[in-house]
Order: structure tokens, then sequence, then C-alpha cells
């Protein structure tokens, strides 16, 4: 039987080794998958995000900065 698995293709032999589970385990296996496939795009998206150059003191200033000029803008009418 091994051997006769062994030929068939990827597709094929989880094909067979799922439908020789129980009823409750293929759900178990497709959650299972599910997991390690989020995990693996959380990874991929994880690899692309840039290290943060600015502090947040900085982000603070020019949004301080910019709220003063809009202020003012507004009130000189």
């Amino acid at each position: 039987m091994t051997a006769t698995l062994e030929k068939r293709s990827r597709t094929q032999r989880i094909d067979y080794y799922v439908s020789t589970l129980k009823r409750s385990q293929p759900k178990m296996l497709e959650n299972g998958l599910r997991t390690i496939y989020l995990r693996a795009m959380a990874q991929k998206l994880d690899s692309t995000v840039l290290a943060n150059e600015i502090t947040m003191q900085e982000i603070v200033d020019e949004v301080n900065a910019v709220r003063k000029e809009h202020y003012e803008k507004q009130n000189r009418v």
C-alpha cells in the first residue's frame, strides 16, 4: 500500500490521507493548515515593514506646528 502511495502525486497522497481520517479530523486539519498559512503570511508581511526612523516627539512637534499654523490662518480673518 505504501509503495503505491509513493507513486502518486503530492495532491493525490494528501487527498488519500484526508479521506481516511474520521469525520471530525478533516475540519481540525483544515483549521491547522489555515493557522500555518496565516502565520506564514504574517511573517511575509512582517519582513516587508521598514524600521521607523522618526521619533514620536518629532511627529508631535510637526502636528503641533501644523495646528498652530492652521489656527493662526483661521484667526487672521
